[in-house]
C-alpha cells in the first residue's frame, strides 16, 4: 500500500484534508486586522444584528444595506455572539463561518470527486484545491465566498451521484434543494447558477454525443424538494420587503445585481481574460497539474477514432459561432442591455447545443455513439461544470478576482484525476516544461511579492505620493517594519525548487506533497510575517495609535487617568474598518460636524484628522480656534502616517482631543 492509498483511507482521509485548510488559514483569521472594504461592511452589519436585536434588516450605521441575503449574517452574528468581546469589535469571531465554510468546501470536493474518479484522485484533488490560494484567502475574510463554495460543490456532489449512480434518491434529492435554499440565503443565485450550468451542461452534452441525455435529473422534481426550497427562504424574503417597505428587492436586484450586468461596478472592470491571467497565483499550487489534467480531460473527451474528432470539431465551430452571435449582439443591443450580453454566452452555449442535439440532421450526420465509460461521463460533468462557470465570470461585466471560485473544485479534482494517472502509468507527461514553468511562475511571484525586496519598493513609493510630509519623514516612522522573520518564506521558496525537482524526476506522489507543502509555508509567510508587520499599510490600525496617544479611543483603558470619548469623530477618513473596530457610533465624513459644543463640554472630544486630505487643515484650524475661545485645553497626538491600499492613498493622522482641564 503506498502513502496515497493510506492517507486517502478511512476517516483520516476527511480529517487530513479539514484540518489542511483550516491551518493553512488560520494565521490570517487571527493575525490579520480587518480589512476594507467588503470584509468590513459584511462585519458591521452582522455586528448591529447583535447590538439592534433585529435579525431580518441588514443596516450598516443609519443606513440600509440591501444587497445580499441575510444568511452569511447570521452565521457571523452567532459567531461573534459565542466568540466575541463585550463590545464584539475583533474581527476574528466574524471569519470563523468562513474558515470553517473553506474547510468544508474541501470535504465537498472531496466527496463530489468520490463518485466521479474515485477516492485517491479526489483525495489529491482536493487536497490542492484546500491548499490553493485564493481559498486560504477567501476562508480569513468575513464574507460569503468560502461558504458558498462549500455550499457549492456540495451541490454539484449531489448531482453527481444521480448522474453517475442513477439511483433515484428522494433523499439525495431533499438535500440538493435543502442545499439550494441554505445558499441563496447566502448568496442569491450564484450557487443555483453554477449548478444549473453544471448539470443542464452535462444533460446536454449527454443528449447530443448520444441521443438521449438521461432521466437521472428527475428526483430533483419530486414536489417536497423544490417546496423546501421556497420555504426556507420565502419567510425571509417576506419579512425584509416589508421591513425596508419594499426597498430590499429594489436595492439588492435593481441595484447591486443590476450594476454587475450593467457595467463595471464600482470600477471593477478587470481586463480581458482577467480570471484566467490570476490562476497562476489564486490556483497555486494545483498549477502543477493544470496542464496534464486539461490535457488528458480533452484527450479523452474528443475520443481516439476519426468519426468523433470530426463530430467534436463540429461542436467546436458551432460554439465558436455562437459566441460570434453573442458578441454581435453585445455591439448591437444598446446600454446596459449590450454591456450585459456577453455573460449570458454559457446559456446561449447550453440552449444552442440543446436545440442542435434535436436536430434530424445532426442525427443524421452523426450517428449515436456507444455509452460512454464512467471516466467519460465524470469528466463531461467536471468539464461542464469548470468550463461554463469560467466563460461567465469572465464576460461578466464586473470582474473580481474571487468570483471564479466556484470554479476551482472541478478544476482542482480533473488536477487529481492527472495526478493518479500519471501515479499509475497511465498517462505520460506531456508538456512537462510548461506544467512545471507554470507552478514556477505562481510560487516565484507568490515569493517575491512577499519578500524584504518587494516590501521596501513599496515602502519607498508609497512615501513619496505624501504632499503634507517628506518621504524621509515617513520612511524614519516605518523603518521599524523593515525588518521581519524570513524562515517560513526560506523553507517556502526551498519547497518550491524540490516540487520541480521531484516533478522533473516524476516522483508524482512526492512532487504533490512537496507541492502541498509550499503553498502552506508561503502562505504562512504571508499571514504570520508579512503582513502583519507591515502595519503601514492598515490605514484603521495607524488611526488607532494616534487615538491612543490621547486616549481616544471609546472603551479602551488608559493608562493615565484620562476618560476614553463615547466616539470619534473623523475627517478626511471613513473606511468601514474605523467603524467596524472603534464602533457603530463613531462618525465620519459626510456626516462629521466641524465644530465643538458650547463649554463645558459634557465628555471629552475626539477627532481624527487625516491631514491629506483638503478638508481636514481648515477643521482643524476652526475647531483650535473654538478651543481657544471656549478655553478647552487640547491634547494633540504625534503624526502617524500609512497607506489606505483600498484607494492608495497615503493617510496622515493626526488625533486631537478636546476637554474642559486636565490635560496635563
Amino acid at each position: 500500500m503506498t502513502l496515497l492509498d493510506r492517507l486517502s483511507s478511512g476517516r483520516k482521509a476527511w480529517i487530513i484534508l479539514f484540518c489542511l485548510t483550516l491551518t493553512a488559514a488560520a494565521p490570517g483569521v487571527f493575525n490579520l486586522p480587518a480589512l476594507d472594504r467588503d470584509e468590513s461592511r459584511f462585519a458591521q452589519s452582522s455586528k448591529q444584528y447583535l447590538e439592534t436585536g433585529d435579525y431580518i434588516v441588514l443596516r450598516y450605521q443609519d443606513e440600509f444595506r440591501n444587497k445580499k441575503p441575510a444568511g452569511i449574517h447570521w452565521l457571523q452574528a452567532g459567531s461573534a455572539a459565542v466568540f466575541g468581546g463585550e463590545e464584539r469589535l475583533e474581527i476574528w469571531p466574524y471569519r470563523v463561518p468562513s474558515w470553517i465554510g473553506a474547510a468544508l468546501a474541501t470535504l465537498a470536493t472531496f466527496w463530489a470527486g468520490l463518485v466521479l474518479i474515485g477516492r485517491r484522485a479526489s483525495f489529491i484533488g482536493a487536497a490542492l484545491f484546500g491548499s490553493t490560494l485564493l481559498l486560504t484567502s477567501e476562508a480569513h475574510i468575513s464574507k460569503t465566498d468560502g461558504v458558498l463554495v462549500f455550499l457549492t460543490s456540495w451541490a454539484i456532489g449531489v448531482l453527481a451521484r444521480l448522474y453517475m449512480r442513477g439511483d433515484n434518491s428522494r433523499r439525495l434529492a431533499l438535500l440538493f434543494w435543502g442545499i439550494m435554499g441554505a445558499s441563496f440565503l447566502i448568496k442569491g443565485p450564484v450557487t443555483p447558477m453554477v449548478t444549473a450550468y453544471a448539470g443542464l451542461g452535462v444533460w446536454v452534452w449527454t443528449k447530443l454525443a448520444e441521443g438521449q441525455g438521461g432521466n437521472w435529473w428527475r428526483p430533483l422534481a419530486w414536489w417536497p424538494g423544490p417546496l423546501l426550497f421556497v420555504a426556507m427562504v420565502l419567510p425571509w424574503f417576506i419579512s425584509i420587503q416589508m421591513a425596508t417597505e419594499g426597498q430590499y428587492i429594489q436595492g439588492a436586484v435593481g441595484k447591486d445585481l443590476k450594476d454587475k450586468f450593467a457595467g463595471a461596478s464600482e470600477g471593477h472592470a478587470g481586463w480581458p481574460l482577467y480570471h484566467l491571467s490570476h490562476i497562476p497565483v489564486w490556483f497555486f499550487p494545483a498549477t502543477l497539474l493544470l496542464i496534464p489534467g486539461l490535457g488528458a480531460s480533452w484527450s479523452a473527451l474528443r475520443g481516439t477514432n476519426d468519426a468523433a474528432r470530426r463530430k467534436g470539431s463540429d461542436a467546436l465551430i458551432f460554439a465558436l459561432a455562437l459566441g460570434a452571435l453573442a458578441a454581435l449582439a453585445s455591439w448591437i443591443l444598446p446600454g446596459e442591455i449590450g454591456v450585459g450580453a456577453p455573460s449570458a454566452y454559457p446559456a446561449i452555449l447550453v440552449f444552442g447545443f440543446w436545440y442542435l442535439s434535436t436536430r434530424p440532421e445532426w442525427q443524421q450526420r452523426w450517428q449515436v455513439a456507444v455509452a460512454p465509460s464512467d471516466e467519460v461521463k465524470a469528466l463531461r460533468l467536471l468539464v461542464a461544470w469548470a468550463l461554463l462557470t469560467t466563460i461567465f465570470f469572465e464576460l461578466m461585466p464586473t470582474r473580481l478576482s474571487h468570483y471564479i471560485l466556484p470554479a476551482y473544485p472541478a478544476l482542482s479534482l480533473l488536477c487529481g484525476w492527472s495526478a493518479v494517472r500519471l501515479i499509475d502509468g497511465l498517462q505520460t507527461p506531456k508538456n512537462g516544461f510548461l506544467s512545471a514553468g507554470l507552478f514556477a511562475f505562481g510560487g516565484g511571484a507568490l515569493a517575491l511579492a512577499s519578500s524584504p525586496y518587494a516590501a521596501g519598493l513599496l515602502r519607498n513609493d508609497a512615501a513619496g505620493d505624501f504632499a503634507t510630509v517628506s518621504a524621509d519623514t515617513v520612511l524614519l516612522q516605518w523603518q521599524s517594519m523593515a525588518v521581519f522573520p524570513i524562515w517560513l518564506w526560506v523553507l517556502g521558496g526551498a519547497s518550491v525548487i524540490l516540487t520541480i525537482a521531484a516533478f522533473a524526476y516524476r516522483r508524482w506522489q512526492l512532487a504533490v506533497l512537496l507541492a502541498v507543502l509550499s503553498s502552506v509555508l508561503l502562505g504562512w509567510h504571508v499571514r504570520i510575517h508579512f503582513l502583519p508587520t507591515q502595519s503601514w499599510v492598515h490605514p484603521t490600525e495607524r488611526a488607532r495609535l494616534a487615538l491612543q496617544q490621547v486616549c481616544g479611543v471609546p472603551s479602551e483603558f488608559c493608562e493615565r487617568s484620562l476618560v476614553p470619548p463615547s466616539r470619534v469623530l473623523a475627517i478626511g477618513y471613513a473606511e468601514p474598518s474605523y467603524v467596524m473596530t472603534l464602533g457603530t457610533q463613531n462618525l465620519h465624513p459626510p456626516e462629521t460636524p466641524v465644530g465643538l459644543p458650547p463649554a463645558p463640554l459634557a465628555e471629552p472630544v475626539v477627532y481624527l484628522f487625516n491631514l491629506e486630505d483638503p478638508a481636514s487643515q481648515p477643521a482643524m484650524e476652526i475647531m483650535q480656534a473654538e478651543a481657544d475661545e471656549s478655553g478647552f485645553c487640547v491634547m494633540t497626538s504625534d503624526p502617524v502616517y500609512g497607506l489606505n491600499y483600498s484607494n492608495g492613498d497615503p493617510v496622515h493622522f493626526v488625533a486631537v482631543r478636546y476637554q474642559n482641564q486636565g490635560c496635563d
